[in-house]
């Protein structure tokens, strides 16, 4: 295969040594081209070679040199690579010779992680793209912090995990303060996934994350009651157009649990009539999974309100872009008195707990509903859910 190098032991017969034992040889195979070279390892007999793992059969130092071997034809087949060096079997070949003086900076190779597995990944969100970009700017402004620019991958081990950690949680430059443990985290996950590529490219000898345990933090859910949720609805906003539309948007997404990004772009194919139900079937902009939920009643007033817009644009409900639909719900929440900040998001909260678990409504159906793939996910909202049963109990205990 184009780039990509092959290697392969075997044992030649037609070289015995003196005592009577067989050479073991090297083939590296290269853009099609291919060298030979002599392990300086040798077997007593053939029946003693495996051919299918290219190793001796039983234990013996002889695996571990061919294994080194083969860690070194990788290193220096890497070297080339990363350092923008001709692919070549001639420079392979030179630079097993000991042409290795400059070893891969870890900075080099994120770098080239986010050019090649990230950057030109279609299957990757952009915001997926942002934090993996965030990630190595936090990274680098650790290393310049530390003066260790010039680390190397190969150092890469798990007290450089820890003080990474500590930067971010502490003394993080790129922000005002330390981050949140889960902000942080989102982090560390990238840096994982970074750090095992180069463990399959035999850059890394194990992904220091291993030994590294993920501690996360109680998430801040932020919803609206029914009491708040009544307050936003019959709120009369004097016919301002702007501000009906966003609320529409924002209670669409409380009676169906849909994200934004799945919300705003929904279109007529979406909606499905069967017997006397709607149903929303589209895919999860997030997941790139399908889902399919009914249609409530104050989610299908709003999809009827539109419907001569959506014969002009085929889109079920108007189009704004996240970050100016979150203005605008600013301004909602002072003018209706509701003194929690509010977010698009909230709406999807707000469905989980106000709108489907206080109904009585499963964990597993609310998990389904929200389109999540696993009930953990789900689990978050029922604690929420405890909480408020809880002081419904402490309320009712007061007036009884």
């Amino acid at each position: 295969m184009v780039n990509q190098v092959s290697i392969k032991f075997f044992p030649r017969k037609d070289q015995v040594l003196d005592n009577g034992d067989i050479s073991i040889y090297v083939r590296i195979i290269l853009n099609r081209d291919k060298f030979d070279f002599s392990s300086k390892q040798s077997i007593h007999k053939l029946s003693e070679w495996d051919e299918v793992t290219m190793r001796v059969k039983k234990k013996t130092p002889i695996n571990s040199a061919l294994n080194e071997i083969e860690h070194d034809i990788n290193e220096a087949y890497n070297f080339l690579k990363y350092h923008n060096k001709p692919l070549t079997i001639s420079a392979l070949r030179k630079q097993l010779r000991g042409e290795k003086t400059v070893k891969l900076r870890l900075t080099d190779f994120v770098d080239d992680y986010f050019e090649v597995h990230v950057e030109g990944n279609s299957e990757y969100a952009s915001a997926t793209k942002k934090t993996y970009s965030s990630t190595i700017t936090h990274l680098k402004k650790f290393l310049e912090t530390t003066d260790t620019k010039r680390m190397l991958i190969a150092e890469a081990d798990i007290d450089f995990i820890k003080e990474f950690d500590d930067y971010l949680i502490n003394r993080s430059i790129t922000e005002k303060k330390g981050l949140r443990k889960n902000s942080a985290n989102k982090y560390h996950t990238n840096m994982k996934a970074i750090l095992y590529k180069a463990v399959d490219k035999n850059l890394l000898e194990k992904n220091p994350y291993k030994d590294f345990k993920f501690k996360s933090e109680p998430g801040r859910l932020t919803y609206l009651t029914s009491n708040e949720l009544k307050k936003l609805e019959e709120y009369d906003f004097c016919d301002n157009e702007s501000l009906e539309r966003v609320r529409d948007i924002f209670l669409f997404s409380v009676y169906t649990g849909l994200r934004h990004s799945d919300a705003v772009n929904l279109k007529n194919d979406n909606i499905e009539l069967e017997g006397k139900c709607n149903w929303i079937v589209y895919k999860q902009k997030k997941t790139g999974d399908y889902n399919k939920i009914p249609v409530l009643k104050k989610a299908l007033e709003i999809y009827k309100k539109y419907e001569e817009e959506r014969e002009i644009t085929g889109y079920v409900l108007p189009r704004l872009s996240h970050q100016k639909l979150n203005m605008y719900l600013k301004t909602i929440a002072n003018l209706t008195g509701i003194k929690k900040p509010i977010s698009h998001h909230v709406a999807r909260h707000t469905a989980a707990t106000t709108i489907f678990l206080q109904n009585g409504i499963s964990l597993e159906t609310t998990g389904k509903l929200l389109g999540h793939r696993s009930i953990k996910s789900t689990q978050i909202y029922a604690k929420v859910t405890s909480i408020m049963l809880k002081e419904a109990a402490q309320r009712l205990n007061k007036i009884l």
